[in-house]
């Protein structure tokens, strides 16, 4: 069998060496001053205006403080879709809530706006949408949708560091915004998240809840110091990101514009490759303001697992995002709608390598791979498109 092309392969160089090296040479090993750095640095790169970065260890923990701040509380209902990671759902029953499922959209795989709001309830508090492979979802649909509801939004855009709507970065305006910076994003802190909130007042209640309820705390390590003498003013938790892990991410930072540019290139190409086959369906975008985290295509759900091993021994790797939540044990009796277009793509999707700076060498083999199983899989009249 061939040398596997991965499907992801984390950006890092000599800079990220550096970044660790120079961390390291600081002293202050844990939430410091460059944690509040990196903070001010993502506002700034996202154009986020008045509105306040909170960096986390973790983009699921991230996901928690902002469920928090949002005032979710036991009892209440979160809608979310099926067709996500569990991080999200795990957040919401975390805090006692309910995750209630809706169904996505063909074109970009996020929220149906009208399933949504056949799914708000007397128990609804908030709305969690996801911005798939970074592709925006009609989120001015779901503000429109929660406004007439009063209900919160909070944005999962850990798939979307870098992705604009009509020229503006996705967490430069709306409500709470969360990302992740974890080993396979297109900017790695080699693990850590991010909200962005609204207001001071929003900022501190976050504070408090990412480092134990300490009231003084983020102040005094924002000086590379520790306060001997604090009071708890609330419920918290050890979710702090630590100097060294925003040393990363700020060289990660530096250079995101080149990151999401060749990913683009790459994305566009296998577009192009694989757009006019038969029985391929490519992503619906032309990636000018996607920032991609994950290319994917689909096949027929009858042939995706012939597809996958086809394309192993041809040295490509695959990976499937995502399995329908519902279908879990823990979350298989939650409150949802009917679901026949999640339950469609998730038995189709399929996750193909996409690297930043993707040598050609790599994406070529993987586009000669999806084409020769196109050729060779079955007769042209027999074929269709999933």
């Amino acid at each position: 069998m061939p040398d596997q092309v991965p499907v992801f392969v984390p950006a890092t160089g000599i800079h990220t060496v550096k970044a660790v090296v120079d961390a390291l040479d600081l002293g202050w090993l844990g939430m410091g001053a460059t944690t509040q750095l990196f903070e001010r640095r993502i506002g700034e790169y996202l154009g986020a205006v008045g509105r306040p970065v909170l960096a986390t260890n973790t983009g699921t923990s991230a996901l928690h403080l902002a469920l928090l701040v949002a005032g979710v509380q036991p009892g209440d209902e979160v809608i979310v879709a099926s067709f996500n990671y569990v991080a999200d759902l795990q957040a919401i029953t975390a805090i006692g809530a309910e995750p209630v499922f809706c169904d996505i959209r063909e074109d970009n795989l996020g929220f149906d706006v009208d399933r949504v709001a056949e799914m708000i309830g007397p128990r609804t508090k908030a709305i969690l949408p996801l911005h798939f492979a970074g592709i925006p979802c009609d989120i001015a649909g779901i503000y429109e949708l929660a406004r007439a509801h009063n209900l919160r939004v909070i944005e999962d855009a850990t798939h979307a560091f870098g992705t604009s709507i009509n020229g503006t970065k996705i967490g430069a305006e709306g409500d709470l915004v969360c990302f992740s910076f974890d080993p396979v994003k297109v900017i790695t802190a080699i693990d850590g998240g991010a909200v962005v909130c609204n207001s001071a007042e929003e900022l501190d209640r976050l504070q408090h809840f990412r480092f134990l309820g300490v009231d003084k705390d983020t102040a005094e390590r924002y000086k590379n110091q520790r306060s001997w003498e604090y009071d708890v003013v609330s419920q918290g938790f050890r979710y702090h990101l630590t100097n060294i892990n925003a040393s990363i991410g700020l060289s990660q930072l530096d250079r995101v514009d080149g990151f999401i540019a060749s990913r683009r290139q790459t994305c566009r190409e296998y577009n192009a490759a694989f757009r006019e086959l038969d029985g391929i369906a490519v992503p619906q975008t032309d990636f000018d303001e996607v920032s991609p985290f994950i290319y994917f295509v689909r096949v027929p759900s009858d042939e995706r697992l012939t597809f996958i091993d086809f394309l192993r021994a041809r040295g490509v790797q695959t990976g499937i995002h995502f399995l329908p939540a519902h279908t879990f044990t823990y979350y298989r009796d939650r409150r949802r709608g009917p679901l026949p277009v999640t339950e469609k793509v998730a038995s189709e999707i399929v996750t193909l390598p996409l690297h930043s700076h993707m040598p050609t060498a790599l994406s070529n083999q993987v586009i000669e791979a999806v084409r020769e199983f196109a050729r060779t899989r079955r007769p042209v009249g027999a074929r269709s498109r999933p």
